[in-house]
């Protein structure tokens, strides 16, 4: 049971729920806080306690919608991770021999098994959460994750380019499935407008930006999707040799180690261009400039010294949990964003 767990990798699954949980709480409840806090500074001589809100104030899917919502994300993810070492094992067999399970201690076809449990179930919930919210067609992101994780292990990770994209595309998704259904159901809970109400009586209109919301959402997304991609394109390099092995198309196998190290490179490159032209374009306060300057962009700038010097496998992996780091750094900055003046 302890090995079969292991396949699930829960280190990922932890990381996954509190993005979503980031998501929800961090964005989309601060950005309503800041709202008030906007609105206690331009009325003065009030607290923010005084205030009187109205009384589904705040993120609106129901909670317990929510936490099936997540749970689903992370059993699909799990049946994914599980899947993927089930038709990996010949390639872990050479990369990394004293962590092979499937086959060992954890029978093939209790793999399989799992994989269908988890995705059946994970499928489920993510079905039952949007016909419980009204949104039927979202109904459709976790079965696009199920495909797409068993097409990426059984065919798509053998191939160039497409299946880092893939594995990119779903880690993008993660923090998106929350805009998707929190963003539109606070427009139907705001229409008519909240009314905030001030101990004196006066009464004002809340209407947050929602175009501002969906772009925090989109920014996550697109940092997920390129971090990712780096990190994929940094295993590939790492597990060259069992990748050639079982004939995979990787890109460093097809254009070789220096190409893949220059495209790694650029594309952390580009991550840190985007970081900065939006540190000095929209977060101009203090915290928020050291923040990503020393949390993200630190432990950007050492993945990509590491992968230009790395040339054995444990190098590789060190120059990718380098860039794990940076990840979580930068979804736990949404922790701040009630904070931002």
């Amino acid at each position: 049971m302890k090995d079969l767990l292991k396949l699930t990798r829960p280190a990922n699954l932890l990381i996954i729920a509190a993005t979503m949980l980031l998501m929800r709480y961090g964005v989309i409840g601060g950005h309503l806080e800041r709202g008030l806090h906007q609105l206690v500074a331009e009325v003065g001589d009030v607290q923010r306690n005084e205030l009187i809100l109205p009384a589904h104030f705040g993120p609106q899917m129901p909670l317990p919608h929510f936490i099936l919502l997540i749970l689903s994300t992370v059993l699909i993810a799990a049946g994914g991770n599980v899947i993927n070492d089930y038709f990996d094992t010949r390639i872990d067999r050479i990369n990394k021999p004293g962590q092979v399970i499937v086959g060992r201690t954890v029978k093939r076809r209790v793999a399989m098994t799992a994989h269908a449990v988890l995705s059946g179930i994970g499928l489920l919930l993510g079905a039952f959460v949007a016909w419980r919210s009204g949104l039927w067609k979202w109904a459709a992101i976790p079965a696009f994750a199920i495909g797409a994780l068993w097409v990426y292990s059984t065919t798509f990770k053998r191939r160039l380019i497409i299946g880092n994209g893939l594995v990119a595309t779903l880690t993008a998704l993660v923090p998106l499935t929350v805009g998707l259904y929190e963003l539109p159901l606070l427009q139907r809970a705001m229409d008519p407008a909240w009314i905030v109400s001030l101990p004196n009586g006066d009464q004002y209109e809340m209407q947050p930006s929602f175009m501002e919301l969906w772009y925090w959402i989109l920014g996550f997304a697109v940092f997920a999707f390129l971090s990712t991609l780096v990190r994929e394109l940094q295993k590939d390099m790492a597990d060259v040799k069992g990748d050639a092995a079982d004939g995979c198309r990787t890109l460093p196998i097809v254009w070789g180690m220096k190409w893949a190290r220059v495209i790694a490179m650029l594309h952390i490159g580009l991550i840190i261009a985007l970081l900065l032209l939006l540190r000095s374009q929209f977060l101009r306060d203090p915290f928020s400039y050291w923040y990503i300057g020393i949390a993200v962009i630190g432990p950007l700038l050492l993945s990509a010294g590491f992968t230009y010097q790395a040339h054995q496998r444990s190098e590789f992996v060190r120059a990718g949990n380098l860039m794990k780091v940076a990840m979580i750094a930068a979804i736990s900055y949404a922790v701040l964003i009630r904070f931002i003046p």
